[in-house]
């Protein structure tokens, strides 16, 4: 079993910011508004000024769906706190909202700008096909789990490790799946089946709290096998950041259980600590980053602030073949400027769960926030790979970006 060296990173205090929640209202209440007015048009144009009952009703109906997201948010803003089954509640009204507010707007364009019948019928094809794509997402794809095969070639990796397999998994977000059981369940199967040396888990094992993971969750974690066993680290949502009732439930609280619960289940938190894995006569090295606190307003950010990660390294010999796991992928800008890990592997982004299959990467919301979003990048002879998790938030729904779970194998140059 490996052996871990110990090395706690300082903790700092900052305050929660909620300038991006903020600007995210004003957007969603701009869209909603700019929805209203389209359906009110369209109303108009199919009705005539004095619309009828029935008119009546089915505008009212189109507004009821497109008011969804700004009362969600209100809503949110009110409540006292946010429990597993609000945001699941919330993830499917979203999924509610893009179904049909978001894929009637074609149509209501369509019928807007000409009085063609070829125009207005192209409109009506694009948004039922724009629905149909919503709710193969939904129904199809989100749990249409694949393993994609990596193999890396390293002058640096001891003869000992020439054919390691790695299996990278990452945001699993237990509390968010419709089916936890049957689907972890899943998830545990096909990376036992990988038979790899060790697993590695990059974050974000839950959704809001500890809780979502019960007893039978437990024993499913329980269920991975590797080797040399499973090292995990914690993600954003791990270490209670997302919960809004902090006096009920405390998140430093929330993050010691989440990790007692994970020790217990066999898998070993790095939390920044490094641990060695031997063989034979050679070693390499795991290095653990876990999310701080105060990166929370920036995690959707391309650039990190300045932020003590080097701390979690401590003691490691520079000679010794290093992967690294760390939730956010931005950290690897700071990673390899201090040649720190030859292997970082990462999560966190899920390609926001859209992408279009255009080009090599594909094309993604993605690609705007972040300057690295998935799959493998290379630089100065170093790696990091982004797996685009297994789970969802936001929407229950994954379109043209499968939930994945990643294959590598190390060889020796």
């Amino acid at each position: 079993m490996p052996i871990t060296n110990t090395t706690p990173m300082p903790k700092r205090c900052m305050e929660r910011a909620e300038w991006d929640i903020e600007n995210m209202i004003w957007f969603i209440i701009f869209c909603s508004a700019v929805m209203l007015g389209l359906d009110y048009k369209v109303a108009r144009l199919c009705f005539g000024h004095n619309l009828s009952r029935e008119a009546k009703f089915c505008l009212a109906a189109m507004w009821m769906t497109d008011l969804m997201p700004p009362a969600m948010a209100l809503i949110g803003l009110l409540i006292k706190d946010n429990p597993t089954t609000w945001v699941m509640a919330s993830m499917w009204i979203n999924f509610v909202y893009m179904v049909t507010a978001i894929a009637r707007q074609p149509f209501n364009i369509a019928l807007l700008l000409s009085k063609r019948r070829g125009v207005r019928f192209v409109g009506a094809i694009i948004s039922i096909i724009a629905a149909g794509i919503f709710i193969h997402g939904m129904a199809v794809t989100r749990t249409d789990y694949t393993t994609e095969q990596i193999e890396l070639a390293s002058e640096r990796l001891p003869k000992e490790f020439d054919g390691y397999k790695i299996t990278h998994i990452s945001d699993l977000h237990i509390g968010s799946m419709v089916n936890p059981e049957q689907e972890l369940r899943l998830i545990a199967e096909m990376c036992n089946r990988l038979s790899s040396d060790v697993i590695l888990f990059t974050g974000d094992l839950i959704n809001i709290r500890q809780e979502e993971i019960t007893p039978q969750l437990e024993d499913i974690l329980r269920s991975f096998r590797a080797r040399d066993g499973i090292f995990s680290v914690m993600g954003n949502h791990d270490i209670g950041i997302c919960i809004k009732d902090s006096i009920t439930h405390v998140p430093e609280i929330n993050a010691q259980q989440l990790i007692a619960k994970q020790q217990q289940c066999g898998w070993q938190v790095l939390d920044d600590k490094t641990a060695y894995i031997k063989r034979g006569a050679d070693s390499i090295a795991v290095t653990g980053i876990s999310f701080k606190k105060e990166l929370q307003e920036h995690r959707h950010s391309a650039k990190m602030p300045d932020t003590d990660i080097l701390g979690a390294y401590s003691g490691l010999p520079d000679e010794l073949f290093n992967i690294t796991l760390v939730h956010i992928p931005q950290h690897w800008d700071e990673i390899v400027k201090n040649r720190k890990a030859d292997l970082t592997l990462s999560g966190h982004v899920h390609a926001m769960q859209m992408r279009l299959p255009i080009g090599e990467r594909g094309v993604s919301p993605a690609r705007v926030l972040y300057k690295r979003w998935s799959g493998l990048y290379e630089e100065q002879g170093r790696w990091l790979h982004i797996n685009d998790g297994t789970g969802c938030i936001m929407y229950p729904m994954r379109i043209g970006t499968p939930p994945t779970i990643t294959h590598i194998t190390l060889k020796r140059k």
